[in-house]
C-alpha cells in the first residue's frame, strides 16, 4: 500500500484533502509536522507521494511549497485537490468567547480570518502554529483560556468546542493542494500541466514566451512570479496550463519555451481536479 504523507497532526486541512484524494488512490496516511519534511520524504523515498497547499483564493502562492519544488527537490506534480476552508473558533470545554485571552492558528488561517479577529478579538495575542491543528493541540493542552482557528474536525479530534463557525472573511474561500511523487503520471485527456522558467531581462522576452502558448492553442490557467534568489529584478514564472505534457501542441509549446528561457525546469503534468459540480 502507498504511503501517502500530509501536514499534520490529524484535523488539519491537508488532511482533509489527503482523505479526499485517497478515496481514488487508497494508501496509508501519515502526518508530517511541517511541509519541506513532508516534500523531502517523498525525495528520499520515505514516502510514495505528498498532499502539500500549493495556492489559496485568498492569501495566494503557498511560498514554501512552490520554492522548495523549484530549487530542492526533484519531484513531479501528479495530482490537485481543491477543497472549500472554513474556519471556526475551537476553544476548551466550559470556554467562552469572553475568556479567551490569545489565539493560536496557522499565519495562513490567522490571515484569512483577520476582520473576525479586528472585530471579535482587537488587542488578543494572538501565535502562531505549524498547521492549524498543531494550534488545536496548543489550546488543548493548555491551562490557559486560549482558542484556535481550525476546521469542526480539529474539534473532533482534539475534543474541542466550537464557539463560532465560518468566520473567514470570504466565503468564497478555497485550498488547492498538489499531490507530489517521484514518478511522473500518464496522460488521462482532461490534464493540467505546470511549469516554472525565467526569461532574460529585456523589452518583450516574456511576451514572447507567453505567445508561445497562444500559438499552440494552450489556455493558462495561472500566471506568477516569485525572486529567482540571485539578485533584484530576476524574476521564476510560475505557469499552469490545459494540456498534458505528452499532448502534441504542449510539447511542442514546451520545447520552445525552454529553448528561450535561462531557467526551466517541468513540474509535472497531472489530472485535473474535478469536485462533481460541474
Amino acid at each position: 500500500m502507498h504511503k501517502i504523507g500530509y501536514l499534520g497532526p490529524a484535523g488539519t486541512f491537508t488532511e482533509q484533502a489527503a482523505l479526499l484524494y485517497s478515496e481514488s488512490c487508497p494508501g496509508e496516511l501519515i502526518g508530517y509536522r511541517d511541509v519541506p519534511d513532508l516534500i523531502m520524504a517523498v525525495q528520499n523515498g520515505s514516502l510514495d507521494r505528498a498532499i502539500v497547499p500549493i495556492e489559496n483564493v485568498v492569501e495566494g502562492t503557498v511560498n514554501v511549497t512552490i520554492d522548495i519544488l523549484t530549487h530542492e527537490a526533484d519531484l513531479k506534480i501528479v495530482g490537485e485537490v481543491v477543497i472549500p476552508i472554513h474556519q471556526c473558533l475551537i476553544a476548551a470545554n466550559g470556554t467562552k468567547q469572553e475568556d479567551i485571552r490569545g489565539i493560536i492558528s496557522h499565519p495562513q488561517a490567522l490571515a484569512q480570518c483577520r476582520r473576525f479577529l479586528q472585530t471579535h478579538f482587537n488587542g488578543i495575542p494572538v501565535h502562531t502554529a505549524s498547521s492549524t491543528a498543531a494550534g488545536a493541540m496548543e489550546v488543548k493542552n493548555s491551562t490557559l483560556p486560549l482558542a484556535a482557528i481550525a476546521n469542526k474536525r480539529a474539534a473532533q479530534v482534539f475534543g474541542l468546542n466550537v464557539l463560532a463557525e465560518n468566520i473567514e472573511d470570504h466565503p468564497h474561500n478555497c485550498t488547492r493542494f498538489v499531490v507530489l511523487s517521484r514518478h511522473p503520471s500518464q496522460p488521462t485527456g482532461d490534464d493540467k500541466t505546470s511549469i516554472v522558467f525565467s526569461v532574460n531581462n529585456e523589452p518583450g522576452s516574456l511576451l514572447r514566451a507567453l505567445s508561445i502558448f497562444a500559438q499552440h492553442g494552450i489556455n493558462l490557467t495561472r500566471i506568477e512570479s516569485r525572486p529567482m534568489r540571485t539578485r533584484l529584478g530576476q524574476y521564476l514564472f510560475y505557469v499552469d496550463f490545459e494540456g498534458h505534457a505528452q499532448d502534441k501542441e504542449a510539447m511542442n509549446a514546451l520545447k520552445c519555451v525552454e529553448a528561450i528561457s535561462t531557467y526551466y525546469k517541468y513540474l509535472g503534468s497531472y489530472p485535473r481536479f474535478r469536485d462533481g459540480s460541474g
